[in-house]
C-alpha cells in the first residue's frame, strides 16, 4: 500500500509516527505518499487542548469527505474514540499501547506491496526517539494520561541499537522523548541519567537533547543527572514546565510541585551550566487563578529568566477533574494575562540572547532554517542562524554578530 503518516503535537507522539513508518516500510509498504496518492492515510493526533482537537476533527472531515481510508493513531484514539468516530464512523482506531500490532493491522487493510523504502527516506538530521509511554503524574488537566495510561519505560539496550541506528543513517541530533522524561525507569528499574550515559556511549557524531521533564520527577535525580549533562555529547537544554507560579494553583491542578521546586531546579541548572537554555511551560486561566496568582507567575519568570516560555491558555478537556471545575477567570483577563506574559517572554528572551553577541561560539549545524541558511545550536542548544549553506553535521566556530527574542545570528569563522 501507499500510505501518507501524519504526526501532531508533541515529540513522543512524532517519534512515534516516524517508528511506525519505519515498520510499514520494512513490511513492504511505500510511506512517502502524497494525499491524493495516499490508499491509507494513518494519522497521528494530539489533543492536549480543544484547538489541537478542532484541528485533528476538521482534518478528518476533509479526509472522510474526499472518500480516504484512515487509521486514528495517537492521543485521541486512546482518550476519544467516541468523538473520532462521530467524526468518521469508517475510521480504524490503534491506541498507542497497540502499536505493536501495526503491520498486522496493514495486512488486514490491504497486504503489502511489492514497494521498497525510499533511500534515504529516514536519514534526517534530527530525529526524535521514545524512551517512554505513558505518566505516574495526577495532573487534573492533563488528557494525555488518559490517552497514554500508566507509564512504560523502554529498555535502555532497546533505545540505544534505536540510536545507533539512526546516528549510522546520518542523525546529528537525537531527542528523547516522553511524556515525563524525568519518570524514565522507575517500573523497569533504570533512570534517565543512567540511560544518558548509555547512549552517550555510542561511537559517532551526534548530540543527545533531553525532552520535557516535570519538577518532580527532576529533583530527586538532578545532582546525578547534571553529572550526565556535562558530557559532551549532550546538550545543555533543559525543560521543565511550572505551569503557574501559585502554589495554591500549582496544588489544585495536582501538579506534585511548588513555585519553590521549579526555583531550586532552575537554581541547580543554571549553577551547573550557565549558559545553557532553560524551557518552560505556563498555563494561563488556570480556576482560581486570581490576579494576584498571576503576579505570582509574573514574578516567577522574572527571577529565574527562562529562554523558552511556552504559554497556552487553560482549555478544559474532557473526562479530566478539571474540566468541571469552577471559577475560572474570564476570557478577556484571560486574553490580557497572556499578552502581559508575552511581554516578559520576548524580553527576557531579548535580554538573554544579548549576552552572547561578539562572543566566538563553536556550533552544530542541525537543519534548514526556514526563512534560508542553516539553523546550528550550542553547546548549550540556543539557536544560532547561519547564512552559508552548510550541511547538517557540520561544526563550526561562529561568532555571534546578532540577538533576537528566540534566537541568535551568527558568521562562520
Amino acid at each position: 500500500m501507499r500510505l501518507r503518516i501524519e504526526a501532531y503535537g508533541c515529540a513522543l507522539n512524532r517519534g512515534q509516527a516516524k517508528e511506525l513508518a519505519e515498520v510499514a516500510a520494512d513490511a513492504g509498504h511505500a510511506t512517502d505518499a502524497d494525499e491524493a496518492g495516499a490508499d491509507l492515510v494513518v494519522l497521528a493526533t494530539c489533543t492536549v487542548v480543544q484547538a489541537t482537537e478542532n484541528r485533528m476533527l476538521a482534518r478528518l472531515k476533509v479526509l472522510r469527505e474526499r472518500g480516504k481510508r484512515v487509521v486514528v493513531a495517537g492521543c485521541m484514539a486512546g482518550a476519544q474514540a467516541g468523538r473520532v468516530l462521530k467524526a468518521f464512523p469508517e475510521a480504524v482506531l490503534i491506541v498507542p499501547r497497540d502499536y505493536a500490532e501495526f503491520p498486522t493491522l496493514l495486512g488486514r487493510l490491504g497486504g503489502a506491496s511489492a514497494i521498497q523504502k525510499t533511500a534515504g527516506s529516514f536519514s534526517e538530521a534530527v530525529e526524535e526517539v521514545p524512551v517512554a509511554d505513558g505518566c505516574r503524574g495526577r495532573c487534573t488537566f492533563c488528557i494525555t494520561r488518559l490517552a497514554r495510561g500508566k507509564l512504560r519505560s523502554r529498555p535502555e539496550n532497546e533505545i540505544a541499537e534505536r540510536v545507533q541506528e539512526l546516528v549510522g543513517r546520518g542523525c546529528v541530533e537525537v531527542r528523547l522523548a516522553a511524556q515525563d522524561l524525568g519518570m524514565y525507569g522507575q517500573d523497569i528499574g533504570a533512570d534517565l541519567p543512567g540511560l544518558l550515559r548509555r547512549v552517550c556511549a555510542i561511537d559517532g557524531d551526534f548530540r543527545v537533547r533531553a525532552g520535557m521533564m516535570n519538577p518532580e520527577s527532576l529533583l530527586p535525580i538532578q545532582g546525578e543527572l547534571m553529572e550526565a549533562f556535562a558530557h559532551p555529547k549532550v546538550f545543555k537544554f533543559l525543560h521543565v514546565p511550572v505551569q503557574n507560579g501559585d502554589d495554591a494553583v500549582l496544588k489544585t491542578m495536582g501538579r506534585g510541585h511548588t513555585a519553590g521546586d521549579f526555583r531550586e531546579a532552575a537554581r541547580r541548572y543554571r549553577a551547573a551550566f550557565p549558559t545553557g537554555l532553560l524551557a518552560t511551560d505556563i498555563i494561563v486561566g488556570f480556576p482560581k487563578e486570581d490576579g494576584k496568582a498571576f503576579q505570582r507567575t509574573l514574578d516567577l519568570m522574572a527571577e529565574t529568566r527562562p529562554d523558552i516560555i511556552n504559554i497556552k491558555a487553560f482549555s478544559p478537556r474532557p473526562g479530566t477533574p478539571a474540566f468541571r471545575m469552577n471559577d475560572r477567570p474570564g476570557r478577556p483577563a484571560v486574553q490580557r494575562r497572556i499578552a502581559r506574559l508575552q511581554r516578559v517572554r520576548r524580553r527576557i528572551s531579548l535580554e538573554n540572547n544579548r549576552r552572547f553577541l561578539g562572543t566566538v561560539q563553536e556550533v552544530l549545524v542541525t537543519e534548514r532554517a526556514r526563512r534560508g541558511g542553516v539553523l546550528a545550536r550550542t553547546a548549550g542548544y540556543y539557536p544560532v542562524i547561519l547564512e552559508e549553506g552548510l550541511r547538517p553535521g557540520t561544526v563550526r566556530k561562529v561568532r555571534i554578530a546578532g540577538a533576537r527574542t528566540g534566537f541568535l545570528t551568527g558568521r562562520a569563522l
